[in-house]
């Protein structure tokens, strides 16, 4: 741990915040303005599994029912993916930018890698899905757990680096 706090804070340290917060922000961007809206046109309206709090198994159904040919391979095949890459690229830019604003490695460092772990589980649970000859009620609601706890520890995770930064920002005008 002591090795992950020095390098983060760091000169390369920032430059690594700098970089996976711009490559986060890069790939979020490709997957909400391209990718999901392409998946989107053939569902009549249903939105993709991970950007719901969860779903039923008559969502999955249903949006499995709808999902064209085409959209479930760039789901399959550029969607997924990507969405392999992105909890890479916005772990390590939350973990750094915590270890910043903390001067500490620590048990805050829990949320955004559990975060991770969860997204994995999410993005696994969804191949399962897309590639199932018949969707089983339990990998549904499997799929949406996974789902429901990712997004609250996204939550978690947002409201930790803002409690943070307000933590930092009462410190260094403290030390003025």
């Amino acid at each position: 741990m002591e090795k992950i706090k020095s390098f983060a804070l760091s000169k390369k340290g920032k430059t690594a915040v700098i970089i996976s917060g711009v490559i986060t922000a890069l790939i979020c961007a490709v997957m909400n303005v391209i990718l999901i809206p392409k998946i989107e046109m053939s569902t009549n309206g249903i939105r993709c599994f991970d950007m719901n709090f969860g779903y039923s198994y008559e969502t999955a159904k249903d949006f499995l029912a709808y999902l064209s040919e085409s959209a479930r391979n760039i789901y399959l095949n550029m969607q997924l993916p990507l969405d392999f890459i992105y909890p890479l690229a916005y772990c390590a830019f939350f973990c750094l930018i915590i270890i910043r604003l903390t001067k500490k490695a620590n048990a805050l460092l829990a949320f955004p890698l559990l975060l991770f772990v969860f997204d994995y589980a999410e993005n696994i649970t969804t191949i399962v899905i897309l590639k199932s000859a018949e969707l089983s009620e339990s990998l549904a609601k499997l799929g949406s757990a996974f789902t429901s706890v990712k997004t609250i520890l996204m939550y978690s995770v947002f409201l930790e680096i803002l409690i943070c930064f307000i933590y930092w920002l009462k410190n260094r005008k403290s030390a003025q």
